[in-house]
């Protein structure tokens, strides 16, 4: 036992082991190095989903999103109906601070997502809305820079010392850029905004950073201190694209200049991190996390998902622990710690009982001393009265919420209330539907994904999750109708082959699996989820050497991936290689602690070498995990035989039975209720529905009472020409439907011509008959939204998708924006697009068509000119001034003739 305990936790968001290292191969790191030379390290599992919110928020608390209440960025405010991000009022547990302030341990928290309005702490708080300085200039003093939100201290007063210790990112200067970008000063700061968009991450650190090293000089008297940095996550997912070794499909010049940004962001980290431990003396026990790893090898993916929070595929699923200080362990290696961990270690540490609702286990072997650990039945109030927080003003959730759309985490919020609610809902309940799966808690997940699938069964990851829940809950024949809307939706793409796949193997088929396995893996040699899938059906077959030569494959791939360990694993037991497979079945544990499977393989292995007690530890293990367990249930009964232990063999025996009788009389009544709450639920989903068709019906006979419009349309992909046409009628004496709001930039010198409210079409179809007669702009994306009642004549531009896809990918470099996808893959699905639009337009009674190229407009105006003057006939009052608004230089991105 020691006294006056301190404990320093640092998170650092997305940090990663394998750029760790790799920088301190290099020699450097040396915050990083002295925390390993005299501490414990290891992975650090993460959580699903993988959102920050989430996983910061179980991190405090120990517990699961579904007790926590943080179900993802944002939330609806149940009395002003508005999107806001989630704060502290949203939490529904204690954290460790709150724990600890019952016990009078002082505690400081700087930066902790779902922190601002943070009242009461018995010592300090700056919440994550501390470092967001927007609105200031270059020339202000900080005592005149906007002043952060109400709520962002506790106590209030902090405000007077703490605004002015905000950076600006103004002040990240260029000498403070070079370890970043050497080159600083070759980019054109006005066309490239990546330079401003790193310059205000790395100034939200040093804000970060600058109130954590405030907080501890001047207030010195605590017991805990929880600092988070978030910087390495935003900036990972803006620059890990030119992180060598170099993408295929990133400039040779873009890989120049930006391929130091992440690992010198690590640094810096490093730099501030040794800070910390030299204001927190050798005293404290500091302890370092990350909620997740990155990619930054071949694992990155080829393409981003263009769904909310799709950038997560970036995640990697094992993140770093690292903990030094008195009573821990000097150079140890730690294995299977989880996120949930943290929490009942800490509590354990300050000799303090965990809560047995906390869903993680103390790490006893962090510790020299293994002392017992306390626990009471939960921290929270029996009468389920929370600790009041405060909530985030309109200005505060605005601010925050264009944030994380800017980072890509969240869609942009709708501007009508109800779909943004709507919206958010979903996401929520996706989320959460994910957080019940991982935990085995299938029954809660599943209203949650018919509610996500019903309203967009469009979405494949939602039908996939839907099937794979019915199938784990038994409802077979629920799963398989699931699949047939996927088919019907979208035909034997890799997703709905890849569903069949899974659903013969949970049907005992595997010979039928592995055909449409095949036929997926044909389309994509090196999917992971198909590989998974087969080292399965390989292995139900007992073929040994093809599940292996695809366990092999999967480790190439990816060295930790799970799938792979499993297979590995099982293939030495059947062949009788026991040893081999303990190991391999210890490292997949190191992995993913919480896996039955892994905890019953070593089992069987060790009990095939005759090492009772290593065997009884890890079918203990299981059942910890999974109570009814059979395989290592039976198992765990013939160790306690073998070692003579008949009382412990009867009673576990008598339970199995107990279980095994239970189970078969209500197995079928568990089906037969579950059914009938997917029953209940469906009536109530088709009452809404009919309801909004009533109202769509009556909205449809108000249209129908109007008089159908005329509109001249100019449309194609962005990027196509479609601006230029627009100036072309404009000067030919067209009235244009614009409203100025995107103005000439780099990109479009001669301006955009846009109507923004178009946007709107799908919810508000009636809008459009403002633009009557009038020529307006309509990307290829909202031609399906047209009402079919008017006329339209539209231009389509067409450009070769290659050029289309170069210039909007230039575009969003000088913005600032890494693109979502590699070029290949936005190029092919971009072409379809165009294909599919084509197709409909040239069937459709209300359209005339005319495609323009646009390559050829611009080399050879008089050669199409005089078909847009037919086209357009009398509508044209000055035809002679078509050709006046095109400028071939402006025609910048071109492919080779032989691609066009």
């Amino acid at each position: 036992m020691f006294t006056n305990k301190k404990v320093l936790l640092v998170g650092w968001d997305s940090a990663d082991w394998k750029i760790i290292n790799t920088l301190l191969e290099e020699g450097g790191m040396n915050g990083i190095r002295s925390l390993m030379d005299g501490g414990t390290y290891g992975n650090l599992a993460t959580l699903e989903p993988q959102l920050s919110p989430m996983l910061w928020a179980s991190i405090a608390t120990g517990k699961m999103a579904y007790h926590h209440g943080v179900q993802g960025f944002t939330e609806v405010d149940p009395v002003s109906g508005q999107i806001v991000p989630v704060s502290a009022a949203t939490r529904k547990c204690k954290t460790l601070w709150e724990m600890l302030g019952e016990k009078d341990l002082r505690s400081h928290v700087v930066s902790w997502f779902a922190t601002q309005g943070e009242q009461n702490l018995n010592g300090k708080m700056v919440s994550n809305m501390f470092g967001h300085l927007k609105g200031s200039t270059a020339d202000q003093e900080p005592a005149d820079w906007p002043a952060p939100m109400p709520g962002t201290y506790w106590p209030e007063d902090l405000a007077e010392t703490m605004n002015e210790l905000r950076v600006s990112p103004h002040e990240i200067d260029e000498e403070m850029l070079k370890p970043f970008i050497p080159d600083a000063h070759k980019i054109d700061q006005s066309r490239d905004k990546r330079l401003n968009s790193l310059r205000e991450h790395l100034a939200e650190a040093y804000s970060v950073h600058s109130a954590a090293t405030h907080v501890m000089e001047t207030d010195p008297e605590w017991e805990f201190m929880a600092v988070y940095y978030r910087a390495i996550d935003e900036i990972s997912h803006h620059f890990m694209h030119y992180h060598p070794p170099q993408m295929e499909g990133i400039p040779d010049e873009d890989f120049e200049i930006y391929q130091h940004v992440v690992k010198s962001t690590y640094r810096a980290h490093d730099m501030m991190l040794q800070r910390l431990l030299q204001l927190a003396g050798p005293e404290t026990t500091v302890i370092l996390v990350s909620d997740h790893g990155f990619h930054s090898d071949h694992l990155r993916p080829k393409f981003t998902p263009r769904i909310p929070a799709g950038i997560t595929v970036w995640h990697r699923e094992q993140g770093v622990l690292l903990a030094k200080g008195p009573g821990i362990k000097s150079q140890q290696e730690i294995h299977g710690a989880r996120l949930l961990d943290i929490a009942p270690t800490i509590l354990h540490h300050f000799d303090l009982p965990c809560g047995d609702d906390m869903e993680g286990r103390v790490l006893n072997e962090l510790f020299e001393q293994q002392r017992p650990i306390q626990s009471i039945p939960t921290w929270e109030d029996p009468n389920g009265i929370q600790q009041q927080r405060g909530s985030l003003s309109k200005q505060e959730s605005e601010a925050l919420l264009q944030q994380f759309v800017d980072l890509g985490y969240i869609d942009e919020v709708s501007s009508d209330p109800t779909e943004a609610a709507a919206e958010t809902n979903r996401e929520n309940k996706w989320n959460m539907a994910r957080a019940f799966l991982y935990s085995g808690k299938y029954e809660g997940a599943l209203p949650l994904l018919e509610d996500c699938f019903n309203a967009s069964p469009e979405r494949t990851d939602y039908s996939q999750t839907l099937a794979k829940c019915q199938l784990s809950l038994g409802l077979t024949t629920e799963a398989e109708e699931t699949l047939e809307i996927c088919l019907e939706a979208f035909g034997k793409n890799i997703a709905a082959l890849i569903l069949q796949g899974h659903i013969e193997l949970e049907k005992g088929h595997p010979e039928s699996a592995l055909k449409h396995l095949e036929a997926a893996l044909a389309q994509a040699p090196e999917e992971v989820p198909v590989l998974e899938l087969m080292c399965r059906a390989y292995i139900a077959l007992e073929q040994v050497e093809k599940a292996s030569e695809l366990s092999d494959t999967l480790f190439r791939l990816d060295p930790n991936n799970i799938q792979a360990h499993f297979t590995r694993a099982r293939c030495q037991l059947i062949q009788k290689d026991y040893s081999a497979a303990a190991e391999t079945a210890l490292a997949a544990i190191s992995l993913q602690f919480a896996s039955p499977r892994a905890h019953t393989i070593l089992g069987t292995a060790l009990l095939a070498l005759n090492d009772l007690e290593g065997a009884e530890h890890a079918f203990v293990n299981t059942l910890t995990l999974d109570a009814d367990h059979p395989v290592a249930t039976r198992s765990l009964i013939t160790v306690y035989q073998r070692q003579g232990n008949t009382e412990k063999a009867q009673t576990l025996e008598a339970n199995a039975v107990r279980i095994k009788i239970k189970q078969a009389s209500e197995y079928k009544k568990h089906l037969q209720s579950l059914r009938h709450g997917i029953a209940a639920r469906a009536k109530e989903r088709h009452a809404e529905r009919k309801a909004l068709r009533a109202a769509a019906a009556k909205k449809a006979a108000e249209e129908a009472a109007s008089e159908p419009c005329s509109f001249t349309i100019v449309s194609g992909l962005p990027r196509s020409g479609t601006s230029l046409m627009m100036q072309m009628l404009r000067a030919a004496g067209m009235e244009l439907m614009h409203d100025g709001k995107r103005h000439a930039d780099e990109d479009n010198l001669e301006g955009y011509w846009e109507w923004e409210e178009i946007k709107s079409l799908k919810k508000n179809p009636r809008l459009i008959e403002q633009a009557n007669g009038k020529a307006i702009k309509v990307i290829s994306a909202l031609i399906p939204q047209l009402p079919p009642r008017h006329h339209y004549r539209i231009i389509f531009m067409k450009r070769p998708v290659e050029e289309v896809v170069d210039s909007q990918w230039k575009m969003l470099e000088r913005q600032g924006s890494a693109p979502r996808s590699d070029k290949q893959h936005l190029i092919q699905t971009q072409q379809t697009h165009k294909d599919q639009i084509l197709t409909r337009l040239r069937q459709r009674q209300d359209v005339d068509l005319l495609e323009i190229d646009y390559p050829e407009l611009v080399a050879n105006p008089m050669e199409q000119i005089p078909r847009l003057i037919a086209f357009l006939g009398e509508d044209v009052s000055a035809p002679e001034k078509l050709v006046s608004a095109i400028r071939p230089d402006l025609h910048r991105n071109k492919v080779a003739p032989a691609m066009s």
